[in-house]
């Protein structure tokens, strides 16, 4: 089986052995070139989805740890980003998600940590989340925050779905299921596509991945007034940008 996020986590213990070797450091440097270099340097940053601390684990991020928020719905990588990072923040979400937190509560209100944030800044966070979840929590954060910028995969942008649909299944099925229209779409364990719906949650595993993709048209038409720029530094993740 291919190894997603979820499994480094709520995974076998063999699985979760293998964290250490997945680690993703290069957030800072994607929001930092989408948002054309600002001065982070006493600017307070909410991590939105933050995991243990993602932004600071680049070597070249600015942000003063003690203006860094972080909020996760996994309880033991707000543990790890509190041991490691003991200047910041970090809070947990105890916000319900089909993947990495299945026990958690349906429509928790996103805390107020009393802090007016300069950005807030959510990578591959809504990518894991229904659409109408992250309707609702983009509402909550854009009163939180004078920025929020926020990624999203393209499902046809260098072929993103045609990538993770091939790690789960038959060449034929995989054409079959590109060769449906879709503005949006979200994946099942790799393999129950739901067109232009957000799918249901009828599976036994006990850790269900859940991939959300949104082309970039319709992000625009759901976000008028945002600006949606494409990848950069290689990432495969479009950003949506708020003020």
């Amino acid at each position: 089986m291919s190894i997603e996020e979820v499994h480094l986590w709520r995974g076998t213990p063999d699985q979760k052995a293998l964290r250490s070797q997945f680690v993703k450091a290069t957030q800072f440097a994607y929001f930092d070139k989408q948002l054309g270099h600002p001065n982070w340097c006493g600017k307070r940053v909410l991590d939105f989805g933050g995991n243990k601390g993602n932004l600071l684990l680049d070597p070249a991020c600015t942000i003063r740890h003690q203006d860094y928020y972080c909020l996760d719905v996994i309880s033991e990588a707000i543990e790890e980003g509190r041991r490691t990072f003991p200047d910041a923040h970090f809070t947990h979400y105890d916000f319900y998600n089909c993947s990495f937190n299945p026990d958690g509560v349906r429509d928790l209100p996103v805390p107020d940590l009393g802090v007016e944030f300069d950005f807030i800044l959510a990578y591959s966070v809504f990518t894991h989340t229904t659409f109408e979840e992250t309707k609702e929590l983009v509402a909550q954060l854009r009163q939180r925050g004078r920025t929020l910028a926020f990624t999203f995969i393209d499902p046809h942008w260098n072929g993103n779905l045609r990538w993770r649909l091939e790690k789960y299944n038959p060449q034929d099925r995989v054409e079959t299921l590109l060769s449906r229209e879709m503005q949006w779409c979200s994946l099942v364990n790799g393999t129950e596509l739901y067109v232009d719906s957000s799918g249901v949650f009828d599976f036994q595993d006990d850790c269900m991945t859940y991939n959300v993709y949104y082309t970039e048209e319709f992000m625009r038409a759901q976000f008028p007034h945002a600006i949606i720029k494409k990848p950069v530094n290689g990432e495969m993740q479009h950003c949506c940008e708020l003020t």
